[in-house]
């Protein structure tokens, strides 16, 4: 018995007479089977009998295996990035100002910090209409 992992999924091979090529090339079969039936997999299971392999396939369950259109993770990285790039991290920026970087033109004090919310407040609305 050995033990892959493709991208997230685990995949335990029950047989070690069944090479890595052909438990990869059943592992990929069953993952690209599932992704046309709209389904993530969190494990899969390969075994051979008299008949050839076997696969069992477990799918995601709870929170995590939540299922967003392509639309959805687009909209959620934009928000990510405006609110990364609106609020950042990083302990060097300063969070009360605005450089625009084409004019070298700052800003500085509440006026930043109205824009800003202003304009995280009109995008989170423009999304609830896309």
């Amino acid at each position: 018995m050995y033990k892959l992992i493709i991208g997230n999924v685990r995949i335990t091979v029950a047989e070690d007479t069944i090479t890595r090529e052909q438990a990869t090339a059943a592992a990929r079969q069953a993952l690209n089977t599932a992704q046309q039936q709209g389904k993530l997999l969190s494990h899969i299971e390969i075994s051979l009998d008299d008949t050839g392999l076997q696969v069992f396939t477990e799918e995601k369950a709870g929170y995590r295996s939540t299922h967003k259109t392509i639309k959805q993770s687009m909209l959620d990285d934009m928000r990510t990035t405006i609110k990364e790039k609106f609020y950042p991290s990083s302990a060097y920026s300063s969070k009360d100002s605005w450089l625009d970087n084409d004019t070298g033109q700052e800003w500085r004090g509440s006026e930043v910090d109205t824009t800003r919310s202003e304009l995280l407040t009109k995008f989170e609305a423009w999304i609830k209409t896309v």
